[in-house]
């Protein structure tokens, strides 16, 4: 079995991930035959840090596809910049992994769906979360029919306080780069619910806005020259504490500066409620808010034959079966490492599996397009204040 050859385009953080990930493989299941950027310094930092040296390093993705010795790309350009080099790799005949979320407007993410559908090549998007037990067992409990038919879906993205800030001080306050922080942080549990439902989105209704990080007249730019910092919530002092907890929380990113979060400037939102229908009948209630005590996905399944209840960071489910009966709690158990490691290589190890047995790719694209949907239609609802039917691929 000869090994699946790599490209990997974007030498940032995820990128980092699946070098990782892979270095953590069984030895033939695949390597890395090119790394790309379009910045010549990082790539070759990226490349001396990771004894990747003898990889061909390549400058942009044009230069990249003129190659014969790559099968798939692993796609970790920013989010606002999936469009180019999918596509791209799509017109050269290759797989790809493309990281969430698959695009920042709806006419990108219709374009690297088109290429992928024309290639008649995988789409494979970088949902780490559907490979977690808990979510598994969702929806297996879901498809084998343990509430009958899913009716409705209440779920609150309780993105954790401190968490929430950050993305205030940093790239994902601007809908340009992250398409807002409904899509950029959201977007992982909307195609969560896609997947335990086993069903698409029709359409959308929303409201949403700032209401935490709103501008403060009697705060200043900066943390640093602020006289509210002894009592602000939010004050960074760039110190080895927070540092800390920022790169626990947020990863292997660049420490941002010491940004006002209420005076940054920024179009995202910070709170937001949708409603959705869904093809099977199913309707959906999602709230999103960036200001709870810690981080959680509190989702509650209702259907004509009984009920779940779960946060996915307890890996605990609760059951309750009709027609009064016991409710069942089940412990999921949680998976090893830490962080999204467990994801992170289940995620590579399944879409090298899916290359090798040759699998349709339709259903993958339909996926990946759909997993933006509810929160591009939601957009369009709150700018008009109309229902928004999502389009068809």
């Amino acid at each position: 079995m000869s090994p699946i050859r790599l490209a990997l385009i974007g030498t940032g953080g995820r990128g980092q991930i699946y070098v990782d990930v892979l270095r953590r493989m069984a030895p033939g299941e695949a390597v890395w035959t090119a790394m790309c950027d379009v910045r010549p310094d990082v790539l070759a930092s990226f490349c001396a840090a990771n004894n990747l040296s003898d990889v061909p390093q390549v400058l942009g993705v044009e230069e990249l596809v003129r190659r014969d010795d790559v099968d798939a790309a692993v796609v970790c350009t920013p989010d606002h910049a999936h469009r180019e080099p999918a596509a791209a790799c799509y017109r050269a005949g290759w797989h790809c992994l493309v990281e969430k979320p698959v695009a920042t407007t709806p006419e990108d993410a219709r374009a690297i769906c088109t290429a992928a559908r024309q290639a008649g090549k995988l789409l494979h998007l970088g949902f780490v979360l559907r490979y977690d037990p808990c979510v598994q067992k969702l929806r297996q409990m879901v498809a084998g029919g343990a509430i009958g038919q899913p009716i409705a879906c209440l779920v609150h993205e309780a993105v954790g306080w401190f968490h929430g800030s950050t993305y205030m001080r940093r790239w994902n306050r601007f809908r340009q780069y992250s398409g807002d922080m409904l899509l950029h942080k959201g977007c992982h549990t909307l195609d969560l619910v896609n997947a335990i439902a086993g069903a698409y989105p029709v359409r959308v209704a929303a409201v949403g806005g700032l209401a935490v990080f709103r501008p403060r007249p009697d705060a200043a730019a900066y943390c640093r020259a602020c006289r509210r910092r002894t009592e602000c919530l939010y004050y960074a002092d760039q110190g080895p504490a927070y540092r800390d907890r920022f790169y626990r929380t947020a990863g292997p990113q660049v420490l941002p500066e010491d940004l006002c979060v209420y005076n940054a400037a920024k179009d995202t939102t910070d709170t937001t409620a949708v409603v959705a229908e869904y093809d099977n009948g199913m309707r959906l209630s999602y709230t999103m808010t960036m200001v709870s005590p810690q981080g959680e996905r509190r989702l509650t399944l209702v259907g004509t034959a009984g009920e779940i209840r779960c946060d996915l960071s307890t890996y605990r489910i609760e059951y309750w079966p009709l027609p009064d009966r016991p409710v069942e709690a089940i412990d999921v158990p949680r998976p090893s490492g830490t962080g999204h490691q467990h994801h992170d290589a289940a995620l590579l190890a399944d879409f090298l599996a899916r290359i090798r047995r040759g699998d349709d790719p339709a259903s993958g694209i339909q996926d990946a397009y759909m997993s933006g949907a509810v929160a591009f239609a939601a957009l369009e609802s709150m700018r008009t204040g109309h229902v928004v039917p999502v389009p068809a691929l």
